[in-house]
């Protein structure tokens, strides 16, 4: 007669990124060293390739406009997987509509971003 294991977890919930984290182990007594490595990590992602923060490295690569610019393997590996994503999505996804977002009016952090009341201006222009 086979009985049935039962496996217990444990989660965390928080937000990084703009989102919503939720990471759940299958080990309780591991919960608070996998929390502190991935909050890590994220926040590394964060510093890398965040368009909000001005000290991050995506904006000082953009900043540099075409000269060249050494940056690090996560900053390189996410441009890559961004790349990758549009050749696999002929362009539905497109990571270099940057400035196309900002002059619709994503300029800022969803949580920086206060309702006014007013309707949202809509103005269309190609991507770059």
């Amino acid at each position: 007669m086979a009985t049935a294991t039962r496996r217990t977890t444990a989660a965390a919930d928080w937000r990084a990124l703009g989102t919503g984290v939720r990471l759940v182990t299958t080990d309780p007594a591991l919960l608070d060293s996998c929390n502190l490595l991935l909050a890590r990590h994220l926040a590394e992602v964060d510093a890398a390739c965040s368009r909000f923060r001005q000290d991050s490295e995506l904006v000082a690569l953009d900043q540099a406009r075409g000269r060249p610019v050494r940056v690090s393997p996560l900053l390189a590996e996410a441009l890559a997987v961004a790349l990758r994503a549009a050749a696999a999505t002929d362009g539905a996804v497109d990571p270099t509509v940057g400035s196309a977002i900002g002059a619709l009016g994503y300029a800022r952090d969803f949580q920086l971003v206060q309702d006014d009341g007013h309707p949202i201006r809509l103005t269309v222009r190609p991507p770059p």
